[in-house]
């Protein structure tokens, strides 16, 4: 049994084996470990009982069966990359559109061309495209911030940020603090592990790259403030947040990757545009973000009683749903919203339920066909079969969606 490390909070991905030290980098970038998503450990094999890493995180151990290793018998030396996946560090929806502009405040707002263009915080989302594409701060404002209410505590590991151009010109956030609060009136920066000094995070050095930051340990809390520090020209930023609900179990279970099957997605009816098969709205076109002229699923009947099944094949505890709408040829569609059903067995049903009011739950839907609109689902459910049940609609009904959770066992 050959024995390592791996860091806290991450599980373990791919192996890669080069046959000699030369292809070393090759097996290195083959991985395509990403920034913030996976982080890379080597491992070097001297024989078949011992491992040398040249550099791993503390914490947690994992063990290796000999099987692992069985193509290294008979070599002197081989390498074997360790890609770490972690197990907490989705993006909380400044991109996505799952934290909506009421809860993006800012300490002020920029206005340029005599008022007319203002660069509101709820602009400050990764990747935003277009003239205005960022928040800026007032030029008077000696300490800007920007603020970010999760709605709940939820564990935050980490910080992308991003610059803009204004007038042409590049601006951007060199550096900043961190601060975080329950409340939004109590606040504590994050500090420097082991002293009391305020951890500086390194910002961009341009207005476009994407620069991360992680949380170790990670932040707990439901307001989460970015203070910048030193910016260039103004202070501009696009951001994201990192983390995953205080549960830990938040993962997408697979309908965007394709994870989930085709197969296993199943609807009440389908609906087919004039009429014809190459237009087929099917329910394993029911994926987030899916891209296309037909990138969703949408019911061949505009009642109540029309649903949408994932067969998780597992017992999977769920935690939550990203619901998005769609167009059909410029019509704007979707579910403004929902009741979720779920089985074992998908004969005896059970609708999710408000426990304060004894009742069905409706959940909150979409109000645009674009914009991801993220459901908890607290207390979670634990079943195979998840049915998401239409309410309300705008046009027909159309859908595309992620489930979150995480396996039993996990």
């Amino acid at each position: 049994m050959v024995m390592s490390k791996r860091p806290f909070g991450y599980k373990l991905g791919r192996f890669c084996s080069p046959i000699n030290k030369m292809d070393e980098l090759k097996c290195f970038s083959d991985l395509k470990c990403l920034k913030m998503k996976e982080k890379i450990r080597l491992v070097e094999i001297f024989d078949w009982q011992h491992v040398k890493p040249f550099s791993f995180l503390e914490n947690e151990t994992f063990l290796f069966s000999d099987s692992s290793y069985h193509t290294v018998r008979g070599r002197n030396q081989w390498f074997v990359s360790l890609c770490f996946s972690p197990e907490c560090s989705g993006p909380l929806g400044m991109e996505g559109g799952i934290i909506s502009n009421q809860q993006i405040t800012a300490s002020s707002t920029h206005r340029a061309l005599f008022g007319l263009q203002k660069w509101y915080p709820y602009f400050a989302r990764l990747n935003k495209k277009g003239l205005v594409n960022a928040w800026t701060a007032a030029e008077n404002d000696r300490w800007p911030w920007i603020q970010i209410n999760l709605q709940r505590r939820m564990r935050v590991t980490g910080v992308i940020t991003q610059g803009a151009k204004r007038i042409g010109s590049p601006e951007y956030v060199k550096s900043y603090k961190v601060a975080y609060s329950d409340d939004g009136k109590t606040w504590r920066t994050y500090r420097v592990k082991g002293k009391d000094d305020d951890m500086i995070f390194r910002g961009n050095v341009d207005n476009n790259a994407p620069s991360a930051n992680s949380f170790t340990p990670p932040i707990e809390a439901q307001y989460v403030r970015i203070y910048p520090q030193v910016c260039r020209r103004h202070c501009t930023l696009r951001m994201e947040l990192l983390g995953c609900e205080l549960t830990g179990c938040s993962e997408p279970l697979g309908m965007k990757s394709g994870h989930i099957q085709d197969y296993q997605v199943t609807a009440s009816s389908i609906f087919r545009t004039l009429n014809m098969d190459m237009f087929t709205w099917e329910p394993g076109k029911a994926r987030l973000d899916k891209q296309g002229k037909v990138n969703a699923w949408t019911a061949g009947h505009s009642d109540q009683s029309q649903w949408l099944q994932v067969d998780l094949l597992v017992p999977t505890k769920v935690t939550g749903i990203i619901t998005q709408g769609a167009k059909d040829f410029g019509h704007v569609q979707f579910v403004g919203s929902y009741k979720i059903a779920y089985s074992n067995d998908g004969e005896r049903w059970n609708v999710y339920q408000d426990e304060k009011q004894g009742k069905d739950k409706v959940f909150q839907g979409n109000f645009d066909n674009d914009t991801h609109r993220k459901n908890v689902i607290d207390p979670p459910i634990y079943a195979r079969l998840v049915r998401i049940l239409p309410w309300s609609w705008y046009g027909r009904i159309t859908l595309r969606a992620e489930i979150l959770g995480c396996t039993e066992e996990e």
